[in-house]
């Protein structure tokens, strides 16, 4: 991996996250991540299919969006997240709101030594592995807890346009023209700051190319069943105009894996 001066370690994902908290639910419960309420959101429930009754773990939980979309459908859901702030969010959703969803702080990589083997029916995850500094042991530890034949979804940003150089090429009244990304092929941590929230935060993620994402999941143990490149509908677009651009380019990857 290529030298960085971001730090992306367990302790500084949770730090980060623990600061981003507060805007981050605030813009979730206010409307304003139209991205995932009104593209992916529903685009990955749609992915999990029929989940009523069905033990679930949603890992990298958050403030619980996904979470609480797959209980209201029938799933008894358990969300784990490293951010205890966020977890104080997702319990603070939950009493509000019941649907039975029961919340821990954990790192993922460490699910299986809190979890029994084979102990859930299904996981799913929403934007969350590649915010993981080791995505390859969290992948390891959801197959050791998922019963066999149990199914993964995850969703994750798209390293062909997620690249540690992005930037839209703009014409003179600032409309996107293109979308400009480099280095894709480096393996390193990359900073994000998030600007049109209650206040400012920055968090990191790992970008490595696409390889690097089905090896740790063939080495984990896992089938794929099937790879999804979602993008808005036009009625997502006619409700949210800042959807376009995502019409033009993909920015996630959803993964419908099988434990073997």
């Amino acid at each position: 991996m290529p030298e960085s001066t971001v730090r992306f370690d367990p302790e500084s994902v949770r730090d980060a996250w623990d600061r981003a908290a507060d805007a981050f639910v605030e813009g979730q419960t206010s409307g304003r991540d139209w991205y995932r309420l009104d593209f992916l959101g529903p685009a990955q429930v749609a992915a999990c299919g029929e989940v009523r009754g069905a033990r679930l773990l949603d890992v990298g939980c958050g403030g619980g969006y996904l979470a609480r979309e797959l209980a209201a459908r029938g799933a008894r859901v358990t969300g784990i997240d490293i951010s205890p702030r966020m977890i104080e969010h997702a319990r603070r959703l939950e009493d509000e709101a019941p649907l039975g969803v029961d919340y821990h702080v954990m790192d993922a990589a460490e699910t299986a030594a809190h979890f029994p083997a084979a102990s859930f029916d299904m996981a799913a995850s929403c934007l969350a592995l590649q915010d993981m500094p080791d995505p390859a042991a969290a992948l390891r530890a959801v197959h050791t807890v998922l019963r066999p034949g149990g199914r993964f979804v995850a969703s994750i940003t798209h390293p062909c346009t997620d690249t540690p150089f992005r930037a839209w090429e703009r014409d003179a009244a600032g409309q996107k023209r293109w979308l400009c990304v480099d280095r894709y092929f480096e393996r390193v941590p990359i900073e994000f700051e998030w600007q049109r929230w209650a206040y400012r935060f920055t968090t990191a993620e790992l970008h490595v190319p696409l390889e690097d994402w089905f090896g740790w999941i063939f080495t984990a143990g896992f089938q794929l069943r099937a790879f999804h490149e979602p993008r808005p509908t036009d009625e997502a677009v006619h409700r949210r105009p800042e959807l376009e651009d995502a019409t033009r380019m993909p920015y996630f990857i959803i993964l419908e894996l099988v434990r073997g």
